[in-house]
């Protein structure tokens, strides 16, 4: 193909850039076509041909309207050593259907692949996309042949691209992106139709709303949502996208006569065109087989050219036709880039694509603004006639008013509640305030020792005082709600606003713990609320006022004397509490397992010993990492549990692990620190490996540096009491805590796993060298196996292999791997 380069399809074939990179050369996205079925021609012989194929690109692959079935044929090379997976993807959902095949080899068999279309709707698409996508397999150093036949009511085109799984989802976001906002805007401009219509009453407006009711339809079936969404029994009513462009005209026709009041000749002209499409419309449903679109398009062409001719002799006199012709030429260049895409003289993409419904929408956005100027002056009249009459209804509300102005009042403290709270705030949608809530959490204590009267009476009292230290910072600090800086929430819970958002290191915030933290002298009881204070700020921590006042609420419910609230917190606090819900449930159904991650000797890479590692399958969230669980049920306590039942797990595949990776093969599970601090803990983890049949001395248990240190007699203790049963001891992640090297010394330990940072730069680093290379000295001098963690590349290890007796443990050797079943 000489039209089609890689420069000019990068767009399309992202893959074939990465791809050809290897051999430095590029490859361009091979696409030609030929009139005529698959199978007509394969029996022909003419798919195994390459003569009579003509050649085209998958940006302006359309070929107007074709009185036959059309099949493109799309070759794809691989030049790498490894197969590639990729989508043949074609974002053009209104197509009727497309069959496809696919041809291995030149003179291998013809592969049938899925047929996908609207006469086969959603249900048959590979995948839930308003596109047709096929994913295809590129065996290595080979070519494919691919071949999609397109039967299509309208204009033949096929706008085909490849793209990895990461480019399929940039494309089909990007698209979803621009017909969202099409759709959007036509969504809108529908409801100010509807708005003025029903506020009005008048045809012309109705006749606008239905034609933006016709183009939302047209772009919502070239977005793949077509009439069969709601008629699956009949996919033939597919056919109304000619409909409703020839609803479009009518309604653009009728517009046009009843706005501009044209002489009698052209009223003729515009109705007998409005008849025209009306009677497409009928032949449409009929199952003729005639070129409509084509005809429809002719239509269109000649409304506007009408149109535009009308608006123009009266264009000096009349202040609606002015916007009329702005409108009729928007229309004009929407519908004449349509034709253009359709026979393929420009790009065929979702702007082309869309170009008819975008003329149609920014028209009719014109013309609404016509209506809406030339209704203004009237609506403005109504507003003057109305502003001076009083009526019963107004009086009525003022009364309403007063009462609803009593309901704004906390029936304790006689200060704005929650809802004059919000009822000020309303409108507050833009511009930056804070929400500060104080929390009297020991109310209730105070309440219950001196009763309910005396604790009513002191919370008025000392929300008085809060009120008087907001004053002291100023009027422009604090927002008055009903003329009062403070409003109660509850009777334990006042807040108020700030109108700027203050830092959390100015004073203001110290002053206010000062004020709240003292004891407080009340009828000569000393008491003190231990106040805790949540702060959160609009629109930081929510769109609306009732968002942010409950944020603001959740962080004083933490118990430090103030909180800024963090809504990254709040959501990870709710996941690992979903997660704890869930945690006896994940025991009892398989969804926790343990895969096994080898230890080798890096000079022979030989496995002596595996570790176990947990992992959580979680059936709504899927892979859980254990650093989002397992520190919590440390925090809970749990984690003996934990590590019980990853021992018993271990014990039971330790059969599997030995058929795998050798019969002297060792297991190494991790332990806590909390695990530590169980007195019986040797005698439970030696009976469960019994239970199972095996010894202590098939297992070692890894016990991290940070958490060994923490008590140091206690830990030797645990320690020894372990090594004693027979368990193997092993030093994890040394390097990483504060005493490495007494860890070393004062721990009965059999090994030592060096971190995987001490790796980092070791090749080109010669100072980490020395510090590495007295470690392992170290280490070896103490007859301590040591292992080394975070290995994953060959030139580490060939640098590692100087080290005589070094064990290595990393994903050059293998990735964690669950045993099967």
């Amino acid at each position: 193909m000489a039209a089609s380069t890689l420069v000019h399809n990068a767009e399309y074939s992202p893959f074939l850039q990465q791809h050809s990179a290897e051999n430095g050369r590029t490859a361009p996205l091979d696409l030609t076509y030929r009139e005529g079925s698959i199978a007509e021609l394969h029996q022909e012989g003419w798919l195994r041909s390459d003569s009579g194929w003509r050649p085209t690109t998958p940006s302006y692959s359309a070929l107007g309207f074709t009185a036959q079935p059309v099949t493109f044929r799309l070759k794809l090379s691989n030049a790498s050593r490894r197969p590639l997976q990729r989508w043949v993807s074609v974002p053009a959902p209104y197509i009727d259907r497309i069959r496809a095949a696919r041809l291995n080899k030149h003179s291998g068999p013809l592969m049938p692949m899925r047929t996908q279309g609207s006469l086969q709707p959603f249900s048959s698409r590979l995948i839930p996309l308003p596109s047709f996508h096929w994913p295809v397999t590129i065996p290595a150093s080979a070519t494919i042949t691919l071949f999609f036949e397109v039967s299509d009511a309208g204009p033949t085109v096929f706008p085909v691209s490849v793209h990895g799984d990461d480019g399929l989802v940039h494309s089909s976001v990007k698209r979803a992106t621009i017909n969202g906002i099409l759709l959007g805007l036509s969504l809108f401009l529908l409801a100010i139709n509807l708005f003025l219509t029903l506020r009005f009453r008048t045809v012309m407006l109705a006749w606008l709303t239905v034609l933006t009711v016709s183009v939302i339809h047209i772009q919502l079936v070239l977005n793949g949502f077509g009439a069969w969404l709601f008629w699956r029994g009949m996919p033939a009513l597919d056919a109304v996208i000619t409909t409703s462009m020839l609803t479009t005209l009518i309604a653009f026709a009728q517009h046009t006569l009843i706005a501009l009041q044209p002489p009698r000749l052209y009223r003729h002209l515009l109705n007998g065109l409005s008849l025209a499409a009306l009677t497409l419309i009928l032949v449409e449903f009929t199952g003729a087989e005639l070129p409509i679109q084509a005809v429809t398009i002719m239509l269109g062409i000649l409304g506007c050219v009408l149109s535009l001719f009308i608006a123009a002799s009266r264009f000096r006199h009349s202040l609606y036709a002015r916007y009329f012709t702005a409108a009729v030429l928007i229309l004009t260049a929407g519908l004449i880039t349509s034709t253009l895409r359709t026979v393929g003289a420009v790009p065929v993409n979702v702007f082309s694509d869309s170009a008819f419904s975008l003329g149609t929408i920014l028209s009719a956005v014109v013309l609404v603004a016509a209506a809406v100027h030339f209704f203004w002056r009237e609506q403005r009249l109504r507003r003057i006639a109305a502003s001076e009459r009083v009526t019963e209804q107004e009086r009525r509300l003022a009364v309403q008013n007063q009462l609803e102005d009593s309901l704004r009042k906390h029936k304790v403290t006689g200060r704005p509640n929650r809802s004059a709270l919000e009822a000020s705030l309303a409108n507050q949608t833009s511009g930056e305030l804070q929400i500060v809530v104080l929390r009297l959490n020991r109310f209730h204590e105070i309440e219950h020792v001196v009763g309910h009267q005396v604790a009513e009476r002191f919370v008025r009292d000392y929300l008085t005082s809060l009120e008087n230290h907001l004053r002291q910072m100023g009027p422009d600090t604090v927002r008055y709600i009903d003329s009062a800086p403070v409003v109660s929430i509850e009777t334990m819970d006042a807040a108020f606003v700030l109108t700027r958002r203050i830092d959390r290191e100015d004073p203001f915030w110290q002053q206010l713990i000062d004020f709240a933290a003292p004891d407080c002298r009340y009828q000569g009881y000393t008491l003190n609320w231990r106040c805790s204070i949540g702060v959160a700020s609009l629109p930081d921590h929510g769109d609306s006022i009732q968002e942010v006042l409950s944020a603001a609420g959740y962080a004083s419910l933490q118990q430090e004397p103030i909180n800024f609230y963090d809504n990254a917190i709040h959501e990870h606090q709710k996941h690992q509490q979903l997660l704890m819900l869930d945690l006896e449930d994940a025991f009892r159904s398989d969804q926790i397992q343990l895969a096994y991650q080898p230890k080798v000797d890096i000079g022979t890479g030989q496995p002596e010993s595996v570790e176990a590692l947990v992992r959580w399958y979680h059936p709504e969230f899927q892979m859980i990492p254990p650093g989002d669980w397992i520190p919590l049920v440390e925090e809970l306590g749990s984690i003996t549990r934990v590590t019980r039942w990853v021992l018993n797990r271990a014990a039971k595949d330790l059969a599997q692990v030995r058929e795998h990776f050798g019969q002297q093969t060792r297991t190494a599970i991790n332990i806590s620190s909390r695990d530590l601090s169980v007195p019986e803990l040797a005698d439970d983890l030696e009976r469960i490996v019994r239970h199972q049949g095996c010894t202590p001395d098939d297992f070692i248990l890894e016990v991290t540096e940070t958490s060994v240190i923490r008590d140091l007699a206690l830990t030797t203790d645990r320690l020894g009491q372990l090594r004693h049963c027979g368990f193997g001891i092993a030093l994890d992640d040394f390097g990483t805590g504060t005493s490495s090297l007494s860890a070393l010394t004062e721990f009965p330990l059999d090994e030592v796993k060096i971190d995987r940072s001490f790796l980092t730069r070791i090749l080109w680093d010669q100072q980490r060298q020395k510090v590495f290379r007295a470690t392992v000295e170290l280490a070896q001098s103490l007859n301590l196996r040591t292992v080394i963690e975070g290995v994953e590349d060959e030139q580490t290890v060939q640098w590692l292999e100087q080290f005589s007796g070094l064990k290595g443990q990393g994903y050059f050797w293998g990735y964690p791997t669950v045993p099967e079943s």
